[in-house]
């Protein structure tokens, strides 16, 4: 387990800072912010340009609860299962790119 320092990883590490703010927001249920979509926009960009590739059907399920979560204006435990499973995608996408960049 060690880290190459280079442009490819530190990129991917910066694109798992974002995830972890957005994961914060989340948390803090802040559901109107828009970080969680910048996020999921920038993975999409990150994982085109690149080679690392993320599961699409992982990439695009976060990504539509992210929007559910955003324009959600139902409330109860609807909302707190999506926040859930917003919450799951992130994180589940933080680790597969934190040990991409660390078992490569």
């Amino acid at each position: 387990m060690e880290f190459n320092a280079t442009s490819l990883n530190v990129t991917e590490l910066l694109v798992v800072a974002l995830a972890v703010v957005s994961l914060l927001m989340v948390l803090r249920k802040r559901y109107t912010s828009s970080l969680p979509l910048l996020f999921y926009f920038t993975l999409i960009v990150f994982t085109n340009m690149t080679d690392r590739e993320i599961n699409p059907y992982l990439l695009y399920a976060g990504l539509l609860f992210a929007m559910v979560l955003r324009f959600e204006y139902m409330g109860g435990p609807f909302v707190k299962l999506i926040a859930f499973m917003t919450s799951a995608m992130l994180v589940a996408i933080a680790y597969l790119m934190v040990s991409d960049v660390f078992t490569a």
